[in-house]
């Protein structure tokens, strides 16, 4: 650490050498000068912390020489050295920035004191520059910080008006700082949030919270925007959506210690994710609704393909001019538009709105939804354990079935290779004792609905979390993380509970509770039903049919026999393998449906080629994956055959495939 520099500076050389020598002795560093040029001179290029400085001295005298050393650095301190006839100027001196004087003649005592005080203001002042320094470098970087925030920064008063707005305001609500400032908060609400914030606060009696410094209250709020008005169809256009923590502002003085004196708060913009929130509800709405259609469309094109296939059959043995001919033919167009009907099923996407609860049978939900999503996931065995005498309950259908979906889609992607649900149905009478642990609200009858899969399960940490919103175990795009969330969330708003059992490796079991009435009577149920004309083909040869449904094996056949095939018929991919394998005579085609339970058409298509690499196969399908059938395509498949299907686009199909 260097020593304190003082510049003395006299005319008279005996001066300046005592001086010199006396500080010397104390430790300072000191330059000497004879004339107010050499003093500016020396401290031009030395950094001088104290002047000594006789006033009267020829040429340039004491006050022409501080004021050049004012310019250089305003902060130094100069002590003026004057005789008993020249106070009056020595206070002058002192009026043009002296920071002292001293009387000669002195003694050493005196000049040491004075000296030393000097030394202990520049210090002061060093300090007190380093400190301003920090403060204002602090200040600006914590404006920076509050000017760019992506988050809304404000104050209010006690009267809850504002006294400080970021920028922010201006970039997300178009509101510029200083127009804000002295108007109400409440005023660039929405009006059903008006006054949240005051009633929190309130200071006209007692207050709702301890009113003290720390205290953060968490709120969410509607801010508008400054020029739009509001659209009824969008609520996101003329509000932005906040987050909101604030905190009160309470009096520093002691005698008036924590009097309300306002609020800071801080405000997050969550507008786009509760957009995105709202679009994944409707995501996940979509998706059990869409898994919904695939279902039914599936069992319309069955029950199409069978009318087309049998009033195709009974058209061969008519005119194309009678009249029963074109009877049939109108039948042809009805299914025509009923397949279209389907298409349509799968493009259906609307926003669902909750419709009156009706009383029901848990078990018609059950099977049917069991039933549509087993069309989905033929690779997935759904075994039914219903207790034939349930309790009703009433329910929002549409949402119940939301919850079952979700459920059955949760245990498709424990499954991806396939496995088994089980879908149990139980009537419960439970306790008040039980009632908590089971998560219900009070005692009384209800209704259990178990439905369990043989997938990979789940550890405790997923456990804890699996009804979390927006929390996932899947890939990304293939789940939204909302599904159990929005099953639970249903389930509770129909006065239920939801429990899950599971462990690695050991699959899961997803089991719910529904009031039960037993004295109410179930409301009744209604449920819901390509066009090809061209020329009859007949040919010859063995053709194996392989569907799982009846209905399409038994028309299918017969309009097989009809074109003169032989036909054998499958049931199952693995009875189609087993027929192929102990086939002696050969097979000239095999017409193979795509969804089926157990092995489906791809990997019957694998192993099928594997045993004949030289037979023919057609692909039959009314609902399947596109990446499945260009797979089975793109590996030698000859043809598609969309279903339903008439008897003339079978014997186009075909002969196309053997004439390829």
């Amino acid at each position: 650490m260097r020593p304190e520099q003082i510049l003395v500076v006299d005319d008279e050389k005996r001066i300046v050498d005592s001086i010199t020598r006396c500080l010397t002795r104390e430790g300072f560093r000191v330059f000497c000068a004879y004339d107010g040029l050499q003093a500016v001179s020396l401290f031009n290029t030395q950094k001088i912390d104290l002047v000594l400085m006789d006033i009267s001295m020829p040429g340039m005298d004491g006050y022409e020489a501080m004021a050049r050393m004012f310019e250089v650095d305003p902060e130094v301190l100069v002590i003026i050295m004057t005789g008993f006839a020249s106070v009056a100027s020595a206070v002058s001196a002192l009026k043009q920035g002296a920071w002292d004087y001293l009387k000669k003649p002195f003694e050493f005592d005196e000049l040491i004191k004075t000296v030393n005080n000097g030394i202990a203001q520049r210090h002061l002042i060093a300090e007190k520059q380093f400190y301003a320094a920090r403060l204002e470098a602090s200040e600006k970087k914590y404006q920076y910080m509050v000017d760019n925030s992506p988050d809304l920064i404000f104050t209010l008063d006690e009267t809850f008006c504002f006294s400080f707005a970021n920028q922010q305001f201006e970039t997300l609500l178009g509101y510029l700082p200083l127009e804000l400032k002295g108007n109400s908060f409440d005023a660039i609400l929405h009006e059903d949030d008006r006054c949240k914030l005051t009633r929190l606060f309130q200071t006209d009696g007692p207050p709702t919270r301890e009113l003290s410094p720390g205290c953060n209250i968490a709120l969410n709020l509607r801010f508008k925007k400054a020029g739009v008005e509001e659209n009824r169809y969008d609520p996101y256009s003329a509000f932005a959506f906040m987050e909101m923590k604030a905190s009160v502002l309470t009096s520093q003085d002691i005698k008036s210690a924590h009097e309300f004196k306002g609020v800071y708060a801080v405000a997050r913009d969550v507008t786009e994710r509760m957009r995105l929130e709202a679009q994944l509800r409707q995501a996940q709405k979509m998706e059990a609704i869409g898994t919904f259609a695939s279902g039914i469309a599936h069992d319309f094109n069955n029950i199409l393909m069978s009318i087309q296939g049998y009033a195709s059959l009974v058209k061969i043995g008519f005119n194309r001019e009678s009249e029963e001919y074109k009877r049939l033919s109108n039948i042809d167009e009805y299914v025509h538009n009923g397949a279209e009907m389907t298409r349509q099923l799968l493009d259906f996407s609307r926003k669902n709105s909750r419709q009156a609860t009706i009383t029901l049978n848990i078990n018609y939900l059950l099977k049917t939804s069991a039933k549509m999503f087993g069309r989905t996931r033929k690779d997935i065995i759904i075994r039914e354990e219903l207790d034939k005498n349930i309790w009703p309950i009433v329910v929002d259908e549409i949402q119940i079935n939301q919850v079952l979906m979700n459920l059955f889609v949760n245990a498709w992607h424990a499954m991806p290779k396939g496995g088994r649900i089980t879908v149990k149905s139980q009537n419960l009478v439970i306790e008040s004792e039980h009632a908590q642990k089971t998560g219900l609200d009070q005692a009384g009858d209800y209704i259990r609905v178990c439905v369990a899969d043989t997938g990979t399960g789940m550890d405790k940490e997923t456990l804890s979390r699996i009804f979390d919103p927006f929390f996932t175990t899947k890939t990304q795009g293939r789940g939204t993380g909302l599904g159990l969330a929005t099953a639970y969330g249903i389930i509770k708003a129909h006065k239920g509970s939801f429990q899950v059992k599971s462990s690695p490796g050991k699959g899961s079991i997803f089991m719910f509770f529904l009031p039960a009435v037993k004295d109410r009577a179930y409301t009744d149920h209604v449920l819901p039903l390509t066009k090809n004309k061209g020329r009859l083909i007949s040919g010859k040869g063995r053709v194996l049919l392989v569907d799982d449904e009846k209905e399409v094996i038994e028309v299918c056949k017969e309009m097989l026999e009809a074109l003169g095939y032989e036909v054998l018929i499958a049931g199952a991919g693995a009875q189609a393998v087993s027929v192929v394998q102990n086939d002696v005579k050969g097979i000239d085609l095999m017409i193979l449906d795509v969804v089926m339970p157990g092995m489906g058409g791809v990997q019957t298509y694998d192993a099928v080629r594997h045993l004949n690499p030289d037979i023919r196969v057609l692909v039959c399908s009314g609902l399947a994956p596109k990446e499945d059938i260009r797979q089975m395509i793109d590996n030698g498949c000859k043809d598609f055959l969309l279903k339903p299907f008439d008897i003339a686009t079978l014997s186009e199909k075909i002969e196309s495939v053997f004439s390829a």
